[in-house]
């Protein structure tokens, strides 16, 4: 058995300083931009690094995690930013626009050799799987022209990577993540589907094989409408996401996300495995998202009701 005992004292020292429930209100709460960063500010988002005060959080939180955690668990992790970075790559030079704004530090793979080889379509730098979604997404939307075929395609990629590799890993808190992860994404996929009007044959190609949900008949549901996918739903375990199913798009995606924080919470409280580690890295990363989507929000001046619509529960 791995000793994780260092680790998970290392992580209860960090959450000490997660930003609370109560925090997140506030920064909501503040009366302008400036007030917003102020108080992030002396939540400890330094400002040292660059413009964006998120960014130096991030990479302080993976330099942490590259201190505890064993290389295994921290490649998991890592493997969705390739993903996004693979997204924003293609769209980018599909586009005709500079993709670097769009890319995010924190892959297993540097961005910017991701965006440099989608844009010189040439692959060879880059590990066989990452080359291999690279070469098809572009492949994709070459010969479609969707990008929300491309978006399918890459998506259902990143999950079977995170699957392939927590099965590896043998560790089964990562597996479980991993498996929530795969329930999450095809739940909220079935979801934007039914709300679209999409028929079986676009839902099947949308909807990851994968995780602990009947897939095949999470499809069915999800051409049968939106009463039918609202009554498979309340029969699983993602019971407590249905009610927000009728409210909207955003409330339903920040219910899913918000199940994975509370299984976290749960499993903060084990000493004697990953599962420390693995809540303290995503509870933070969807903290540093919020502060991120808040910061944004203000300088935009949209409202605090809608902000508090689409921002993630936090489990201090």
């Amino acid at each position: 058995m791995k000793e994780y005992t260092y680790s998970v004292a290392r992580v209860r020292a960090k959450e000490t300083s997660l930003m609370t429930k109560q925090d997140i209100e506030q920064l909501i709460s503040a009366d302008s931009y400036d007030a917003a960063l102020r108080f992030a500010r002396d939540r400890g988002y330094r400002a040292d690094y660059d413009s964006d005060i998120t960014a130096g959080a991030q990479r302080d939180l993976w330099e942490f995690i590259e201190e505890i955690a064993d290389k295994e668990i921290i490649r998991i992790l890592r493997l969705p930013t390739d993903y996004h970075n693979i997204k924003a790559s293609v769209k980018a030079v599909f586009s005709g626009i500079d993709g670097e704004d769009l890319l995010l530090d924190g892959g297993t793979a540097d961005k910017n050799e991701i965006y440099k080889c989608v844009k010189a379509r040439e692959y060879k730098e880059l590990d066989k799987r990452l080359a291999e979604v690279c070469e098809e997404a572009v492949m994709i939307l070459n010969q479609t022209q969707d990008g929300q075929l491309c978006d399918i395609y890459i998506d259902k990629a990143m999950l079977a990577a995170v699957g392939d590799a927590a099965d590896k890993s043998g560790d089964a808190f990562m597996k479980k993540y991993a498996d929530m992860l795969a329930d999450t994404s095809n739940l909220k996929a079935a979801y934007r589907c039914t709300v679209s009007g999409k028929a079986l044959p676009f839902i099947e190609n949308a909807v990851y094989d994968g995780g602990t949900l009947n897939t095949s008949a999470l499809k069915k549901a999800a051409a049968g409408g939106l009463d039918a996918l609202f009554e498979f739903v309340e029969a699983t375990e993602y019971a407590m996401c249905a009610e927000s199913m009728k409210v909207s798009a955003a409330s339903f995606e920040k219910r899913c996300a918000d199940e994975i924080t509370h299984f976290m919470e749960r499993a903060r409280y084990e000493s004697f495995s990953s599962a420390p580690i693995i809540a303290y890295f995503y509870v933070k990363k969807a903290e540093i998202e919020a502060v991120r989507l808040i910061l944004y929000a203000k300088r935009s001046r949209l409202g605090d009701e809608l902000i508090r619509e689409r921002v993630r529960d936090t489990y201090v």
